[in-house]
């Protein structure tokens, strides 16, 4: 049962995500099942809540599928596409959270491969920003990021040679396991933004075409001692992520 509420909840999301795009045919029952790590048996009974609910409708024969009832094309309010939906994961720049709380906090399932992990010599801009000797080395991980089943973002990190314990860790939820196991947390971070494209390797690892344009965050971690202990380059798929920050000017007594 509790499969099947995570694949309910999960499209009752993708028919916002896709009503806000006024899309209105949903992938097929073997692509969503594939997305979402379940069954088709779990994923047809997913549908059918919706066709219940008048969310979606069936239709049968060869161009059949399931279709979002009542959906039609719009522009958004200035005459702008957003390129993510209003459904997509808000990546808040104004605390200092790891991926997968950020998605629990906001009902996504969460997953993450590791691709990568070990010791190497750090990269420059890395060297840099932890302080390094320059022939520092650093623990490297890159990490693939899930939400509910489909790719998010593609994750380098570099950690001080302190932490080298790290790597003997399932390295799902580095921030907790450095809260937990090592006494470390990362108390704030500095972190640059910038539009880049997908690599050939990238786009592969991300599912997405290469060229496609993606949100690059350059971070620096800093621990509650202030020592920089993090460096990290996260790549977010720009049709699935928004960014939001709070800013504030001081204000002062005066006369109005």
């Amino acid at each position: 049962m509790l499969l099947l509420e995570h694949a309910h909840e999960a499209l009752v999301r993708l028919a916002g995500e896709l009503a806000e795009r006024g899309e209105s045919r949903l992938p097929t029952e073997r692509v969503l099942a594939e997305r979402l790590e379940t069954s088709r048996t779990t994923v047809r009974k997913a549908l059918d809540r919706l066709e219940e609910d008048q969310v979606i409708r069936r239709v049968r024969g060869r161009a059949g599928g399931a279709y979002l009832t009542g959906v039609s094309p719009q522009a958004a309010v200035d005459g702008s596409r957003p390129l993510c939906h209003g459904h997509g994961i808000l990546r808040s720049l104004n605390t200092v959270k790891g991926i997968p709380e950020i998605l629990h906090e906001q009902g996504f399932r969460d997953g993450t491969t590791v691709i990568s992990a070990g010791l190497e010599a750090a990269p420059a801009r890395v060297g840099r920003a932890l302080g390094l000797a320059e022939d520092g080395r650093v623990v490297a991980l890159q990490r693939l990021r899930h939400a509910d089943g489909e790719t998010l973002s593609l994750e380098r990190m570099y950690l001080r040679t302190e932490l080298v314990d790290l790597l003997g860790t399932e390295m799902k939820s580095v921030y907790r396991t450095l809260r937990a196991q090592f006494g470390v947390q990362i108390c704030v971070a500095d972190e640059s933004i910038e539009i880049a494209t997908l690599s050939t390797l990238e786009a592969a690892l991300l599912h997405q075409p290469a060229g496609t344009p993606v949100l690059k965050l350059e971070r620096t971690g800093y621990d509650q001692l202030g020592r920089a202990i993090e460096y990290s380059v996260d790549l977010f798929r720009a049709d699935r992520t928004r960014l939001h920050v709070r800013s504030q000017s001081p204000v002062t007594p005066r006369r109005m």
